[in-house]
């Protein structure tokens, strides 16, 4: 009895966070754009830097100063987004010169809150805030559970997409073909 309750704690642990229903992460309703539709926004992120995103139906383009980047799209709420942020942390830090990680907030927060939340979490990485959060959701297809990571090497390509927690020697490995 002991193993069924363990396995079933560990099987929700694994698959991430799903959509709740009239949460902030309702991005997927129209979550594709149309052929030919073209949107360019920007991400504003908590240190108060833009990260400009152009978007269209093949590809996302954006300045990543010829780093690495790795989406990693999340709320507060969500455990398994939580569970991996000490993880994330450290390949921040091990791969700084050539790598970053953009954390997309997809729920309403205050900055206070956010700068809070961050602390407790020691997160060394920049969390977008706002609505081009929910844009950059849609231009990838939309984000149907949590987390969810796209990582994109230093010339803009897609590298991998992931969905839930993976581990950390994954990424790792993702990372450094990433940064070649």
């Amino acid at each position: 009895m002991i193993l069924r309750v363990f396995l079933c704690i560990l099987l929700c642990f694994f698959m991430g966070c799903e959509k709740k229903k009239d949460e902030d992460l309702n991005v997927t309703q129209h979550s594709s754009l149309s052929q030919g539709e073209k949107i360019n926004f920007s991400l504003i992120l908590n240190d108060g830097r833009e990260l400009f995103i152009r978007a269209d139906k093949q590809k996302i383009e954006f300045d990543s100063q010829q780093k690495a980047t790795l989406f990693v799209f999340f709320t507060t709420w969500c455990n398994p987004c939580i569970a991996q942020m000490p993880h994330l942390n450290k390949l921040q830090e091990k791969y700084k010169d050539n790598f970053i990680i953009v954390a997309i907030l997809l729920e309403e927060k205050d900055k206070n809150s956010l700068d809070s939340f961050m602390q407790t979490h020691a997160m060394n990485y920049p969390v977008a805030l706002g609505e081009g959060n929910y844009l950059l959701a849609k231009s990838v297809g939309g984000v149907n559970a949590l987390p969810t990571m796209l990582l994109y090497s230093s010339e803009g390509k897609l590298i991998n997409h992931y969905l839930g927690v993976i581990p950390q020697e994954m990424l790792d490995i993702d990372i450094q073909k990433a940064i070649m």
